[in-house]
């Protein structure tokens, strides 16, 4: 099938190149006057048709020398000796033999007996070499683009496995921290622990059972993400506020990668100081396409372990899924992060 897909699109610039170079063959000859301008169209056509089969001819090399393997010079070596022997020597004979048609009909040929006797030949070779650096630019062209298939493909591999490993994978941390917390409210408030308890087993629910999508409707992610800044406000209380200003519109009709609003606002509570005195702010709002997720800089004087892969997963994803890029901000206050919301 792809064979197929490279012969087609190399008969195609055959067929739109054919003439092109005919007329950059035959033209100079007329310039300087060597032939009549009567014969010119004639000439044209002529060189035309045979520049097509002289293509033809190296396509047909190209698809036979393929089931070979040899070794990558020895392979486009032994090619170009090939069409030289054989495409070379078919223009040669059929330019000659059009001269001596042209000439039986009493028609002048472009090249006369006023040229080098190897004129013909010299044409042969030099039509022969630009069929050839177009054919292997094409085919340079075509096996470019397929390494960057191959590439993305593997990329995307990697990042699908980054991803299900992601949905699978609960910060041991904070589980310790939700049973504890829970355990604390199991003996101050028993009512707080059981409505406490239905968020965590919400959220554990969703981010093991997604599901293979890449992508969850906006109000799915954000629900699981505010079920995760609950949990934490019960453990951090006042030192941790958190606000959602995204039109519900918005949030049943688009869509968002998994665990990327949850991820921003974990990144957020890893890297700052949660106190009464400068509460950590995490505010996430919409505009124009992009959902910004952003917070006041209260940096840590010592942070979690962490892989730093977050962002730079959820930028891969991104790129996979539509091509855009997040957008990052930071100043001396705020740090903050855009995604764009996307459609299906």
């Amino acid at each position: 099938m792809k064979t197929n897909s490279n012969n087609s699109k190399i008969l195609k610039v055959a067929l739109y190149t054919s003439p092109l170079i005919g007329i950059l063959a035959i033209t100079p000859l007329f310039i300087v006057r060597a032939a009549p301008y009567h014969i010119y169209p004639r000439s044209i056509l002529s060189t035309t048709l045979i520049i097509f089969f002289a293509w033809m001819i190296n396509l047909a090399l190209v698809n036979y020398w393929s089931k070979f393997e040899f070794r990558k010079n020895i392979h486009k070596i032994s090619r170009y000796f090939a069409s030289y022997l054989l495409s070379a020597s078919f223009i040669l004979i059929a330019m000659r033999t059009r001269k001596l048609i042209f000439e039986s009909l009493h028609m002048s040929s472009e090249i006369s007996s006023s040229h080098s006797p190897y004129a013909t030949l010299a044409m042969a070779i030099s039509l022969n070499t630009v069929i050839l650096i177009l054919l292997d630019l094409l085919l340079l062209r075509e096996k470019k683009t397929k390494v960057e298939i191959e590439n993305a493909r593997l990329k995307q591999k990697n990042s699908e496995a980054l991803y299900q490993q992601l949905k699978q994978q609960i910060h041991p941390h904070f589980l310790f921290n939700s049973l504890n917390t829970l355990k604390a409210l199991i003996n101050k408030s028993p009512d707080a622990a059981e409505d406490y308890l239905v968020t965590l087993s919400g959220f554990l629910r969703m981010s093991v059972s997604a599901g293979n999508d890449h992508m969850v409707k906006t109000e799915d992610e954000l629900k699981m993400c505010l079920d995760y800044l609950k949990m934490q406000k019960i453990r951090y209380g006042e030192a941790l506020q958190f606000h959602a200003d995204i039109p519900e519109e918005i949030a049943q009709t688009r869509f968002v990668p998994f665990f990327s609003l949850q991820l921003l606002s974990e990144n957020a509570i890893k890297h700052n100081v949660l106190t009464n005195e400068t509460p950590l702010q995490i505010k996430m709002a919409y505009n124009e396409g992009w959902i910004t997720v952003s917070n006041n800089i209260r940096p840590k004087l010592t942070t979690e372990a962490t892989t730093g892969t977050g962002l730079i997963n959820l930028a891969d994803r991104y790129k996979i899924l539509s091509g855009d890029e997040i957008q990052i901000h930071t100043t001396a206050e705020q740090f903050s992060v855009s995604i764009k919301v996307l459609k299906i």
